[in-house]
């Protein structure tokens, strides 16, 4: 009996350790809709008046935006700089300032600067069903992650799923399956390279299908499916990558496919996925960093570190749609298109584990608390030093839909080991470039057999 027993208790604790539930006490859970928003950010502004009370959000598009044309127009376009940071008052704006952001003023200091507006929180009031769920998903013991944080319950599905987070993994996940509206996006827009020697390759134009089922109750255990079709350069035309994101990513892989015209063949593409460097990008990025992270967290310890108040990209309309030559330095953006905000960020300290292998040895996550969107982030190459520097180019995204708006993001990504950078999801350099949402994405077309049959506007 004493055998059975010891038995059934280590059989117990195994399965506890397989998955994890951070309780969210009642009195925390209160918060929630309160002092909180629903999912989670801080109503207040800051003592200082220099982070505002969150309101609502953006609610209605610009006014000069034309409705169903998919282009983004800057809603404060009007709006000076309160100040900038450049290599001579850095020091005095350090606390606020990431690692990477620094060494980019180090670096560069005669062109690189932050230019400072006054915050704006246009992230969107929630529907009041997604607001519920989240608020349930606080409590709900059901809702949690699997192996340390690697996999996701599906039982979180249709709300943020860790609105008081506990821990690293929980914070990421947020970011993993941050709120879209609509089912997905059909994307037209433009990848650029700047090599080190300042000189910009040929643009990568593509379109995109995006599908979020992880908000609209389509569950297939993938809660994000993206397709990109590439337009030019010509060489490139018709080749195509498919990606499926697990929930469960501790039981099931990352699935990718890629198409060549070339080879006129679909193939099974694994390496799509870590550090592989993103070949159409130069190699700047690697595939785990789209949208600043993107993929299993299973080669690294995630820490959450806490909240702090940080100058971020944010509300960036004016970088995302300015033309190339405006937009395109010798060695970065041309800071008068950027745009940086004071926000309050949750930093997330990822370390690479014992035994596995990553181009990054550590790696910083600043994550928005009214998006859950990663908005910075920096990695650390094995001698401890910044080699990669990620920026999120965010705003409310209006085009989805006056009353129901999401979010929507870009980057723009500093290769500092190699030299070069790249802008992923540019407008400006295409009269033909638009975001438009979808309501029901066309059938089979996250299929990997419908790749090679299947031509992607």
């Amino acid at each position: 009996m004493k055998t059975k027993a010891a038995l059934s208790l280590a059989i117990l604790s195994a399965l506890a350790a397989g998955s994890s539930y951070a309780a969210v006490t009642a009195e925390e859970a209160a918060r929630l809709g309160t002092t909180l928003t629903a999912w989670g950010a801080e109503k207040q502004g800051n003592a200082d008046g220099t982070i505002p009370a969150y309101t609502g959000g953006m609610t209605k598009p610009p006014a000069n935006y034309v409705a169903g044309s998919g282009v983004w127009v800057d809603p404060f376009a009007d709006e000076k700089p309160l100040f900038t940071i450049d290599a001579k008052n850095v020091a005095q704006y350090a606390d606020k300032l990431t690692p990477g952001v620094q060494e980019m003023i180090k670096r560069y200091p005669d062109s690189y600067q932050v230019n400072v507006y006054p915050t704006h929180r246009t992230y969107p009031q929630m529907s009041a069903e997604r607001a519920a769920a989240t608020i349930k998903n606080a409590t709900n013991p059901e809702c949690k992650t699997f192996a340390s944080g690697v996999g996701l319950a599906t039982d979180c599905y249709g709300g943020y799923p860790f609105p008081i987070p506990k821990d690293g993994y929980e914070v990421m996940w947020n970011h993993l399956v941050r709120e879209k509206t609509t089912v997905g996006f059909e994307i037209r827009a433009t990848n650029l390279v700047v090599d080190a020697a300042g000189n910009l390759a040929s643009p990568q134009q593509y379109t995109a299908y995006l599908d979020y089922p992880y908000w609209t109750g389509g569950n297939d255990g993938y809660y994000f499916h993206s397709l990109t079709n590439t337009l030019a350069p010509a060489r490139d035309s018709g080749n195509k990558i498919l990606i499926w994101y697990p929930d469960r990513a501790d039981e099931k892989d990352q699935r990718s496919w890629s198409y060549s015209t070339g080879q006129r063949r679909v193939r099974l593409a694994p390496e799509f996925s870590y550090d592989t460097p993103i070949t159409p990008l130069g190699g700047v990025l690697y595939f785990d960093e789209a949208n600043l992270f993107a993929g299993r967290m299973d080669r690294f310890d995630y820490k959450l570190i806490g909240k702090k108040e940080m100058y971020v990209p944010y509300n960036t309309y004016k970088q995302i749609t300015a033309s190339n030559e405006t937009l395109l330095g010798k060695k970065h953006v041309n800071p008068e298109v950027s745009r940086w905000e004071l926000h309050r960020v949750w930093v997330v300290e990822a370390t690479l584990k014992e035994g596995m292998r990553h181009a990054a040895s550590k790696r910083f996550y600043y994550i928005d608390e009214d998006s859950w969107q990663a908005v910075a982030s920096e990695g650390f190459d094995q001698s401890g030093k910044v080699f990669r520097v990620l920026l999120a180019n965010t705003g409310a995204n209006y085009i989805a839909g006056q009353g129901n708006m999401d979010w929507t993001s870009s980057l723009v990504g500093y290769d500092l080991a190699r030299g070069g950078y790249t802008v992923v999801s540019s407008q400006g350099g295409d009269p033909k470039a638009y975001v438009k949402p979808i309501d029901k994405m066309p059938a089979n077309i996250f299929t990997p057999d419908a790749m090679a049959g299947r031509g992607v506007r």
